[in-house]
Order: structure tokens, then C-alpha cells, then sequence
């Protein structure tokens, strides 16, 4: 049995392949840019949970 290919198919299997490895790093892309943002709000809001207790801590402390 002889397997031929004639252009084509060939450009198209192509055109799926670029099509499909495009979407995939695309999406790797935009997954590893919301995980950068995520970890940055995650400290922001780290930092000001610590402010919040110091400002809890002062205020029980001035209330006294």
C-alpha cells in the first residue's frame, strides 16, 4: 500500500497545526501574564491586611 500526500492536504494539515500551536502558546501567554497579576494583587492585599491590624492594634490601644 503506497501513502501518498498530494499539496493540499498538506497545506492544510499545516494550516491545523500552525492554527493549533498558535492557540496554545497564545493561551500559555495570557495564563502566565494573570498569574504575574494575581501573585501582585495577592501581595498588595497582603500588605494591606498587615496595615489593617496596625491600625486595629492602634486604635484598641488609643481606646483604652
Amino acid at each position: 500500500m503506497k501513502f501518498t500526500l498530494d499539496i493540499k492536504t498538506i497545506i492544510t494539515i499545516a494550516g491545523v497545526v500552525a492554527v493549533l500551536g498558535g492557540f496554545y502558546y497564545s493561551t500559555q501567554h495570557r495564563l502566565s501574564v494573570l498569574e504575574i497579576q494575581v501573585q501582585e494583587i495577592s501581595e498588595k492585599l497582603d500588605v494591606q491586611a498587615g496595615q489593617l491590624k496596625q491600625i486595629k492594634r492602634s486604635i484598641k490601644r488609643n481606646s483604652k
